[in-house]
């Protein structure tokens, strides 16, 4: 949610600022209902998975009328802050509750669906922080997050055909899925998403945008490999423990935000170097 107040050049933008993280606290609330709804869902099959089985619902930790009743309280607090925002951001976190429901209850048992609708869910949280804010909604932060979003869903889906004896016990759709398909995709996927990303880089007014490619190239190449050598993949919030991947990500946000906000001439022109 956070990348439209930034490449909107709203990053000192203070009232854009607190529309967004209202709509963050938002959209956080009605995600994590939608957690517990999954979860509660797919109990049963948490409990035949090696490392869900440990989760508070699955292990019996959190009982389920308890875990419902948080997250009716959940739900109620962050469809009211969503209201507070503005009637469209309302509507683009009702699509996303539709679409986790539509894919808990239905199509996460239909084969790639599923990695589309999870992609869908990342791009919905994308044009979140975009209508939040009330900014020009570019198509290129549309098509880079979806198939970013694609590129994660796949490798997930990689890792888990590879760690898992028995796919359909622990997540059915597994079994329908080929692990020589799956690689084609990802390439496939990931050369879209550098291509997607070039282009906006070449689109912008200003072309020193691409001088952050080999950030984004070595990003998506690091992840190719985590994907083949670790298990990081199959749960994508733990790129943030590989250090390469972090400072990697740390290096092209400063660049991106020096390059969007024209530091480095502001510095040159405050020091009298140019006029």
């Amino acid at each position: 949610m956070l990348l439209g107040i930034v490449f909107s050049k709203n990053l000192f933008n203070f009232e854009a600022w607190a529309n967004l993280l209202v709509g963050v606290v938002a959209f956080t609330a009605v995600a994590g209902t939608m957690y517990i709804f999954n979860d509660i869902n797919d109990l049963e099959k948490d409990r035949n998975h090696p490392e869900k089985r440990h989760r508070p619902i699955a292990s019996g930790q959190v009982s389920v009328p308890v875990a419902a009743g948080f997250a009716l309280l959940l739900a109620v607090g962050g469809l009211g802050a969503a209201y507070s925002v503005g009637p469209l951001f309302l509507t683009v976190l009702t699509i996303y509750v539709a679409q986790n429901v539509l894919y808990s209850v239905h199509f996460k048992q239909m084969v790639y669906v599923d990695v589309i609708l999870v992609a869908i869910g990342f791009v919905l949280r994308a044009i979140a922080g975009v209508v939040a804010i009330n900014v020009f909604l570019s198509p290129w932060l549309i098509v880079s997050t979806s198939l970013l979003a694609l590129v994660l869903a796949l490798g997930k889906r990689r890792q888990e055909l590879e760690c898992t004896t028995e796919p359909q016990e622990t997540r059915s759709v597994l079994a329908e899925y080929a692990e020589g398909d799956v690689d084609q995709l990802l390439v496939m996927t990931m050369a879209s998403l550098l291509m997607a990303y070039s282009l906006y880089t070449f689109s912008r007014t200003n072309p020193v945008m691409m001088v952050t490619l080999p950030f984004a190239f070595f990003g998506v190449f690091r992840y190719h490999h985590l994907v083949y050598t670790t298990d990081i993949a199959s749960q994508p919030q733990y790129l943030f423990t590989d250090w390469p991947s972090v400072v990697n990500l740390i290096l092209w946000a400063c660049v991106s935000v020096l390059v969007l906000y024209n530091v480095p001439k502001r510095v040159l022109a405050a020091l009298g170097v140019i006029g």
